[in-house]
């Protein structure tokens, strides 16, 4: 007979043993996440503060950038004063600092002296792109004077035929203005577009809820409101977004933002200053720089069936061909020194192209020379030698890259310009639009717009862009 087997009972507290050590590993991942949770918030405000830091020390240099290009305005303007008395008012013609219009030129057109300093053109230093480093910022410069732009505001002039003119102009700027590309803007819509601006302008209290704000330049017995910066133009329709940005196509053409050919800026005056006399009188300023104008809007001053096509074709063949030194049978009062060839942002010299250092030297184009007298005077009295109005782009940059090579050696313009639209670094696009105005015997630099935040920095526009 077997004896009974005595069975052992488990401890009373076995169970909550189990629970205990449960509870522990719960409460040991609880505070595991909050560390995770804690840690990372701390790793995203350190980021935060850390783009906040790099994102003001941006600035500063842009800041620091765009001091040096209001002085190179200025000096640029006080060397057209210093030869206004002597023979850059030759070369200048009937056209002050800021004047504009045709007008009788001293001499024969391209006699000696040349005068560059007294013209705007894509010879003055100001006009070719720059590139710059402050440290690890990389910063590209860009400067556009509004004056190869057409004033939107013209449309608005008291003068209904001017204003009509005005309105047709735009029409015909905004239809050239991405032809032959896929976000072509159609005749149609071109029409819509300038109707959309010029309602707004005429109708301010229709737009209320544009929240534009009510300024003191708004007289409380007119309609009539100036919008304060062209994008402003943006909230209507049929405007879209993609209407104000620089893109390369498909086919790698340059696709620009309609602001690159119209501007409200070129017609900036002071307390109750007088508008100018002469055809230009108005709301805007309705002449541009035959120096700088892209063929859009060149183009679009006339209907081809008034003037002819090629005179625009000519012009920018011209403007583009090199100059050839002119040699002078008496040296006398020439420097000896040679002047400092221009230089582009690659470190290469610019090859010096032809500008037209007067309205007289449009009598060399063929084209121009074969129209009619009457025909010549309208076109004199919408074209200009010189700029008082500038946009000034600065694209800063500061490269993300962990592996040293965080300054790019570029080759060509188009990667330049890639690289400086790219969304793989940190990148601040900044613009500020300044008036250059003559200030006694001095020059003074006028913000209009001190600091604007641009989307993405904008494509240079050239006249042969096939040879980029």
């Amino acid at each position: 007979m077997k004896a009974p087997r005595t069975l052992r009972r488990a401890p009373v507290d076995a169970p909550r043993r189990g629970a205990a050590l449960l509870l522990a590993f719960l409460v040991l991942i609880v505070m595991i996440a909050i560390m995770y949770q804690i840690q990372s918030v701390t790793q995203i405000d350190a980021r935060i503060a850390r783009q906040e830091i790099a994102r003001a020390r941006m600035d500063e240099a842009i800041r620091s950038a765009v001091l040096q290009v209001y002085e190179d305005l200025a000096e640029d303007a006080r060397a057209a004063l210093g030869d206004e008395g002597g023979e850059g008012a030759a070369a200048q013609g009937a056209q002050g600092l800021g004047g504009q219009g045709g007008g009788e030129g001293g001499g024969e057109p391209g006699d000696l002296p040349r005068n560059p300093e007294t013209v705007d053109s894509k010879m003055d230093s100001w006009y070719t792109p720059q590139s710059t480093n402050f440290e690890e910022i990389q910063i590209r410069i860009l400067v556009r004077d509004e004056e190869s732009k057409y004033n939107v505001l013209n449309m608005l002039d008291a003068d209904e035929e001017r204003a009509e003119e005005a309105f047709i102009r735009v029409v015909r700027i905004l239809d050239k203005a991405r032809e032959g590309t896929d976000l072509d803007i159609d005749s149609g819509e071109a029409e819509e577009m300038a109707s959309a601006m010029l309602d707004y302008m005429r109708d301010r209290r229709s737009y209320d809820d544009v929240g534009k704000p009510v300024l003191l330049t708004d007289e409380e017995e007119s309609e009539v409101s100036l919008p304060l910066t062209f994008r402003e133009f943006r909230v209507l329709e049929p405007f879209r977004e993609i209407h104000f940005r620089d893109l390369f196509g498909p086919d790698d053409e340059r696709i620009h933002s309609i602001d690159a050919f119209l501007t409200i800026f070129t017609s900036p005056s002071v307390g109750a200053e007088e508008a100018a006399s002469g055809p230009s009188a108005g709301v805007g300023g309705d002449i541009v720089n035959v120096n700088t104008a892209p063929l859009a809007v060149l183009s679009s001053m006339f209907d081809s069936r008034d003037i002819d096509y090629r005179v625009w074709d000519q012009i920018l063949d011209y403007r583009n061909e090199d100059e050839e030194p002119i040699e002078s049978e008496d040296d006398e009062g020439l420097d000896d020194e040679e002047e400092d060839p221009l230089l582009d942002e690659f470190g290469g010299e610019v090859e010096p192209t032809q500008i037209f250092d007067s309205l007289d030297e449009l009598e060399e184009i063929d084209a121009f020379s074969e129209l009619l007298e009457e025909e010549k005077q309208r076109v004199l009295a919408l074209l200009g030698v010189e700029s008082q109005v500038f946009e000034i782009i600065c694209a800063a940059r500061i490269s993300t890259r962990t592996d040293g090579q965080d300054r790019e050696q570029f080759e060509s313009r188009r990667e330049q310009e890639e690289y400086f639209r790219s969304g793989t670094h940190l990148v601040r696009v900044v613009r500020t639009v300044v008036w250059r105005r003559e200030a006694g015997d001095d020059v003074e630099i006028v913000p209009l717009i001190p600091f604007e935040v641009l989307p993405d920095a904008p494509l240079q526009i050239l006249d042969f862009p096939e040879e980029d």
